[in-house]
């Protein structure tokens, strides 16, 4: 089996495979507030049950009533109809609840306790807190993130689990603001099939605004807000995971929480990467300007399309009340149409001159700045570059600041000082083999030896072993003035 299969079967080693099946139908609304119901009032962290092994039967089934009573229970065609005594659907429901693994019936003795196990406790919260969550606020994130960051770097080892929990912290962030981008989208499209003008400004200012931004997101910009404390959260991560004594001591926090068996350092190397993430939240922030004005744009315009649409109608349908008003008033029947049609020839039906459209000013092309990244990389790409140069350019600079002039050099004793001296000892092995197999009258004045300005001495058969390599041994003599290459 591959490890996504693994991943993705593993919510089912801890619950029921059945447990979300209450919650489907024409009742998953009502289901839900009978879970609520029972969780927050007998199951929750502040209950205290009247026996070590929970609550009797005979008190849950008679909370469901009380349930029941308040917001009744659709009949299907597997539950109970309506006709179906409240006591008994009652039960119906209870166990229904156990069936699905939400509630736990032990029999003790003579009497039947129910009980929720801690694990569809947990459970239960975290639905309810995804029912319930409301606009973020990055602020408040970063600034915890920032504060356990600090913590950590103080002491490592002690704070361990802080590092870990912020380093989730960031992750979720992330995905907060990810998900509060397609949420806009999706609520608008649903927000624009209202009918009513009234209903529609109220669904957006109510839904769209209060309760789908993000809370500080009119201060994400400013300088006194907590995001600015990002990169100096990624400098001080750095500092921790990369710089002894601190990395020790923080390998040895993961291995306390995580036990020696675990790979530490790839649990580390993870909490960092989370923590990176950091570095993309700009981006994001971004998207969801670009998406804020999309839907503004198009609130507005489905706003005023339907004032407009409105408007016109309404004007005729008052005129035309009037005028019955006023044909009743004088005696006058009614005959034919009650609305006039719109005469062949009138002002309205002339061809009306387009519109002039302003040019638009040019606008300059903005330079596009690197990044520190993108810098950094850039300027290592250029150095590998130089750094493997071989042309006889390069070659003869290497020459002139390494060679003395007219002092021979054998290949054990060329210079490994750096990349570049190691690959042009390669270079410099070859010209010596260019040398030794070809006659001078094929070699000439040929650019390469002519130019380079040293005389090469070749030793058929002896190899030499320099600190990297094993070539045939080769001496290589600068040129002074007048001599030739050879």
């Amino acid at each position: 089996m591959s490890m996504r299969a693994e991943s993705a079967s593993s919510l089912f080693d801890l619950l029921p495979a059945n447990i979300f099946s209450v919650l489907s139908g024409k009742n998953a609304k009502r289901a839900w507030a009978l879970l609520h119901r029972l969780a927050t009032q007998y199951f929750g962290p502040d209950c205290d049950p009247p026996y070590p092994d929970g609550y009797l039967h005979g008190d849950i089934t008679k909370e469901i009533e009380r349930f029941l009573l308040d917001n009744g229970w659709e009949s299907d065609e597997c539950g109970p109809g309506q006709a179906t005594p409240l006591n008994v659907i009652a039960n119906m429901l209870l166990a229904r609840l156990i069936e699905t693994g939400w509630l736990v019936e032990d029999r003790i003795g003579g009497r039947d306790f129910i009980s929720m196990r801690p694990t569809i406790s947990r459970l239960f919260d975290t639905l309810d807190q995804f029912a319930n969550s409301g606009p973020s606020a990055i602020g408040g994130s970063i600034q915890m993130v920032f504060a356990m960051v600090k913590e950590t770097k103080a002491n490592p080892r002690r704070n361990a689990e802080g590092f870990e929990a912020a380093a989730k912290h960031c992750v979720n962030l992330i995905s907060s603001l990810n998900g509060t981008a397609f949420r806009v989208r999706d609520l608008m499209a649903d927000i624009s099939r209202e009918t009513e003008v009234h209903v529609f400004v109220r669904r957006f200012f109510v839904e769209q605004i209060s309760e789908i931004y993000i809370r500080d997101f009119k201060d994400l910009r400013t300088e006194n807000h907590p995001l600015r404390h990002r990169m100096e959260i990624i400098e001080m991560v750095n500092a921790i995971t990369r710089e002894d004594p601190l990395r020790t001591e923080l390998l040895n926090g993961y291995r306390e929480m995580h036990g020696n068996h675990a790979d530490v350092e790839a649990l580390m190397e993870r909490d960092v990467e989370r923590f990176h993430r950091l570095l993309n939240i700009e981006r994001f922030l971004t998207r969801i300007d670009r998406i804020i004005d999309t839907v503004y744009q198009r609130a507005n315009a489905t706003l005023a399309y339907r004032l407009k649409a409105t408007d016109r109608i309404e004007a005729v349908i008052s005129d035309s009340i009037a005028a019955v008003k006023q044909a009743d008033d004088l005696g006058m029947p009614i005959e034919s149409l009650l609305l006039s049609p719109s005469p062949i020839v009138s002002e309205d039906a002339l061809y009306q001159a387009p519109a002039r459209r302003t040019k638009p000013a040019p606008v300059a092309t903005c330079k596009r700045i690197m990044t520190p990244t993108e810098r950094a990389l850039y300027r290592l790409r250029k150095i590998m570059i130089a750094h493997r140069d071989t042309s006889p350019a390069a070659i003869r600079r290497h020459l002139a600041e390494n060679f003395p002039a007219g002092k021979a050099i054998s290949a054990a004793d060329l210079p490994a000082n750096s990349v570049h001296d190691v690959v042009l000892q390669a270079a410099l092995s070859r010209v010596a083999f260019i040398v030794s197999n070809s006659s001078p009258e094929a070699l000439g004045e040929g650019n390469l030896l002519h130019g380079l300005g040293a005389m090469f001495e070749t030793f058929p058969g002896q190899r030499v072993d320099t600190e990297y390599f094993n070539m045939p041994n080769f001496v290589i003599k600068k040129i002074k003035g007048g001599e030739r290459a050879a």
